[in-house]
């Protein structure tokens, strides 16, 4: 029998005292990892990435492909009383001047027929390098690279599976992600093969990903990886995946050996391992944890990977004795390569949020929720993950992780909003909400979030927007670290209108936001929008910054923020 933790979490939020008792211990600690299979040899990739053949993103009059989201069909939400969201009002009384953000670039991205397109990107020294869903029959991914100082498209897009050697991966199924790790200074990219049982990932063999060279990576998994979301750890990448209401999946990638050590070999990663009996969300037949990615420099040595979801007590089942128990649940996974069975992946202490709704749009179900003009499909808000990217970034007295996810405002009927959150801890200790808020300053519905912090602490927060009256459309907002608590400061901005409705509920699964490596201040993002009558869906590449970012933040070992040399990379057992 399980034995039972009773914590006492109490959390100050900007003036509101929340207290709430969790219990913990059921798969509290879990040791010991699954290892898939045996070890993955590298295969070198040499190729200019500048002589693969160009396809077309798409044509006018293409019809228009669409995928299925893997869910078992148990997650159709029930209706509960509304409570309108907490922090909605303190959002909307917000009436300062706002700080300045400077728009460094706004341009088109590489967008394909597919629904949803999956547009994914990160930044790196210099080059912002994109993929999204589509480009042949399966869907498989298209890659793009622009150059960071212009904005320019410099090569592509190209089919990414024309970079496998051999085997399932040379055809791919797309699902792609784009990370940057600027640790390393490498590039990261993958997508799901056709066979639906393979993670095809890339790593460059250095910071050029055009002429640099790639080392290739076939990992295999016993069942479908849907869903897969990656993230940059000092110490491994990890991935999550979505296995149909099974139980979400996490994995641990030997990131020590898939990083050419001389920019020409691409050694052998030791097997993946692989938790997969975190326990199930009741409500939902679609779930996945996000992997916590990593920006600035890096932790502290011996810090485990961070994996988050959340957990909305009405929506999941849970007993309800306080309305103060919506939570996200934080869980750190420490990985001995060499010895799976000291690998270890343990629940921590909840982040306790204020009250926030999951139940979005019963009872037609959670993938069709928010609306359009003309009658069009109502689009799929992404309610059960917390979006990627959330993020770790270290400071010099403080860590902090910071998340966006979907909640029913409930001011009036199936609202979409956006519940940010960042929690901090100091000393090693656990970590505990430092702040959230909920972006709904009107009637328009937001969803798809994707935010990020900067090396000064500035956060920037971007989403979909659509109504009745407003097509699919690209907004941003934001707020720098010294002003008031569990408030977006920066006036709503619209990066790319949208003028036409989406024939497909399904619409882009997920966009995302990423901050250059260089300057530790400049915002990258891509997102999806809709332009012309003929159902194009578009995808736009902006580059933002505050106009007070760059005040040095002096860290504990010596260095400032910025200074991307202190930035080491550590690799252990």
């Amino acid at each position: 029998m399980p034995t039972l933790l009773v914590i006492l979490a109490v959390t100050v939020r900007g003036g509101e005292h929340v207290a709430g008792l969790r219990e913990v211990g059921q798969a509290a600690l879990q040791h010991g990892a699954e290892v898939l299979g045996p070890p993955v040899p590298g295969v070198p990739i040499e190729v200019d990435l500048r002589r693969l053949p160009t396809v077309s993103s798409w044509d006018p009059g293409t019809p228009l492909a669409d995928s299925q989201r893997r869910d078992d069909g148990s997650g159709q939400p029930v209706e509960t009383p509304p409570v309108l969201d907490p922090l909605v009002e303190r959002q909307r009384a917000w009436d300062g001047p706002g700080p300045i953000v400077i728009e460094v670039h706004n341009v088109l991205g590489t967008f394909s027929a597919w629904s949803p397109n999956d547009p994914t990107g990160d930044v790196g020294a210099d080059y912002f390098v994109q993929a999204v869903r589509g480009g042949l029959a399966t869907g498989s991914s298209l890659i793009a690279v622009y150059d960071k100082g212009t904005g320019d498209r410099v090569l592509g897009p190209f089919v990414l599976e024309t970079l496998a050697p051999s085997g399932p991966c040379t055809s791919g199924l797309g699902d792609p992600i784009v990370l940057y790790d600027h640790l390393a200074g490498r590039w990261f990219l993958s997508e799901i093969a056709n066979t639906g049982d393979r993670m095809c990932v890339y790593t460059s063999r250095t910071a050029d990903p055009i002429t640099g060279g790639w080392c290739f990576y076939e990992f295999q998994d016993d069942t479908f990886p849907d869903y897969p979301k990656y993230g940059v750890w000092s110490t491994m990448y990890t991935a999550t995946t979505n296995k149909g209401g099974a139980g979400p999946d996490v994995y641990a990638f030997d990131r020590a050996n898939m990083l050419s050590p001389n920019g020409v070999s691409c050694p052998t990663a030791r097997p993946t391992q692989r938790f997969a009996n975190a326990p199930n969300l009741p409500g939902l037949g679609f779930e996945a944890f996000t992997p916590v990615d990593l920006d600035g420099p890096a932790p502290p040595p011996g810090t485990p990977a961070y994996f988050v979801r959340h957990r909305d007590e009405e929506l999941h089942g849970d007993p309800a004795p306080s309305p103060t128990l919506d939570r996200v649940e934080l869980w750190a996974l420490a990985v001995d390569f060499g010895n799976p069975a000291n690998s270890t992946f343990t629940k921590q202490p909840d982040l306790l949020l204020s009250e926030f709704d999951s139940n979005l749009c019963p009872p037609l179900g959670i993938f069709e929720c928010v609306p359009q003009p003309d009658g069009g499909p109502d689009l799929d808000p992404l309610l059960e993950v917390v979006m990627q990217r959330a993020t770790y970034r270290r400071f010099g007295d403080h860590e902090t992780i910071l998340g966006v996810l979907q909640t029913d405002v409930n001011d009036f009927p199936d609202h979409s909003g956006e519940r940010w959150f960042e929690a901090r801890r100091s000393g090693g200790g656990p970590f505990t909400l430092f702040q959230d808020g909920t972006y709904s300053p009107d009637a328009e519905h937001r969803f798809m979030g994707m935010t990020a912090m900067d090396g000064s602490g500035n956060i920037l927060l971007a989403y979909n927007v659509s109504s009745e009256s407003v097509y699919p459309s690209l907004r941003y907002t934001g707020r720098l670290a010294t002003d008031p608590l569990g408030v977006m400061t920066v006036p709503e901005t619209t990066l790319a209108a949208g003028n036409a409705v989406n024939n497909s509920n399904r619409y882009g699964d997920y966009n995302q936001m990423g901050v250059d490596p260089v300057d530790d201040c400049t915002f990258w993002l891509v997102g999806t929008y809709n332009l012309m009558a003929t159902n194009s869906r578009r995808v736009q590449i902006g580059a933002i910054r505050f106009e007070a970012c760059g005040e040095a933040l002096i860290f504990s070992d010596g260095f400032e923020s910025g200074d991307t040399s202190a930035w080491d990379t550590v690799m252990t057992d």
